[in-house]
């Protein structure tokens, strides 16, 4: 009769956490309450029927749990964890997108708002914003555009060489 007990409460569990699974997914309650009834379960085998009976508990619910994981693995329930979509940018777009954003390199411009250290410049009547490398710059300066990485552009004071390359 003592037996009884554990294998109610490692078939409680176990229906606990294939509810969990099937029915209320993302509450996780419910599958933790299932996986504390499966220990105690496992643990009141052992005090109550000894070695011999807390192994047969805990090899009965590694067996019973090790088929229910493989019966949910397929008919696809552990699909819904796992995000099968790819949420990655392919090659393509990032490269070209790069070779947009590159065009502005070595180009002079017109500081629109005050760069304090960002702020936004008009190049080619085109407004982008940009930052500076630390020092603040007036509205109406003339800046050149010196560096990029993958979310800015940097601009520094243009000295109005005309030697320098304008791109």
């Amino acid at each position: 009769m003592e037996i009884l007990i554990p294998i109610a409460l490692i078939a409680a569990g176990l229906l606990l956490i294939a509810a969990e699974v099937y029915l209320i997914p993302g509450l996780n309650v419910v599958g933790v309450v299932g996986l504390v009834l499966i220990t105690f379960a496992v643990g009141y085998a052992f005090s109550e029927s000894g070695p011999v009976g807390g192994l047969a508990a805990l090899s009965g619910a590694a067996g019973a749990g090790g088929l229910m994981f493989w019966w949910m693995w397929q008919s696809g329930a552990w699909n819904r964890f796992v995000l099968s979509t790819h949420l990655g940018r392919d090659r393509e777009t990032t490269a070209r997108e790069s070779e947009q954003r590159a065009r502005w390199l070595g180009r002079v411009g017109v500081a629109i708002t005050p760069l304090r250290p960002t702020g936004i410049v008009e190049i080619d009547g085109t407004r982008i914003e940009v930052a500076t490398e630390g020092e603040f710059i007036a509205a109406g300066s003339r800046i050149r555009v010196v560096a990029m990485d993958r979310r800015r552009h940097f601009v520094r004071l243009d000295s109005g060489d005309p030697t320098a390359p304008t791109a």
